[in-house]
């Protein structure tokens, strides 16, 4: 699942806790019941937070300056202690 597709979802999950939460706003006001001992409003569960896309480990490196310049670096030290210095003269 995209990035895209997962926020579409979020969307469309919250429009519907929204609508849920309207639904029980209009029944409840039809009721003698006073609104000071009605519960407050359930808040729905964060869909995003469990998605795997958007977690800290999901940022790619070519977005991420500093990861690839770590890389570079982590391969060029690699690469002059590879190298034989005393054939070299």
């Amino acid at each position: 699942m995209s990035l895209k597709e997962t926020l579409k979802q979020a969307k469309q999950l919250e429009r519907l806790a929204e609508m849920q939460k309207q639904d029980k706003q209009d029944s409840q006001s039809n009721t003698d019941v006073p609104v000071s001992r009605s519960l407050g409003a359930v808040k729905p569960r964060n869909y995003l937070a469990l998605n795997p896309l958007l977690r800290k480990g999901g940022v790619h490196e070519k977005d991420d300056v500093k990861i690839v310049r770590k890389k570079r670096r982590r391969e060029t030290k690699q690469k002059l202690r590879q190298t034989d210095w005393l054939s070299e003269l």
